[in-house]
């Protein structure tokens, strides 16, 4: 067995390797800025959810509807918010009147799960 034709075969293989990584990184990088610059992540308040909930609710009352069915995952998604599940509850329960009444709540009272 010769070692250095091993050894030399041991080392291109692990020059190919590098530059296989090095495109990986570069096109990682890449897409890691597509993503930060394409992300539309809102940064909004709770006065500003409640404004979202009561145009909901508005609508649904221009419908002629008896009622009006909030799920706070919905609002989450539809607001494009992130890690922000208690301000989405804390606003539906600013938001709820005397009448209204929460169908299910899970045991925190401000998680989707």
């Amino acid at each position: 067995m010769n070692h250095e034709s091993v050894i030399l075969e041991m080392l291109s293989r692990i020059q190919c390797l590098e530059e296989q990584v090095k495109l990986l990184s570069e096109k990682l990088s890449q897409q890691a800025n597509y993503n930060e610059s394409s992300e539309t992540t809102t940064k909004l308040g709770t006065k500003d959810i409640c404004k979202y909930i009561k145009s909901l609710i508005n609508d649904t009352q221009d419908k002629d509807s008896p009622f009006v069915i909030l799920k706070a995952n919905d609002i989450h998604r539809n607001l494009n918010l992130k890690n922000r599940m208690p301000m989405v509850c804390n606003a539906m329960k600013q938001c709820m009147g005397a009448n209204d009444e929460v169908l299910h709540e899970t045991p925190s009272g401000y998680s989707s799960t």
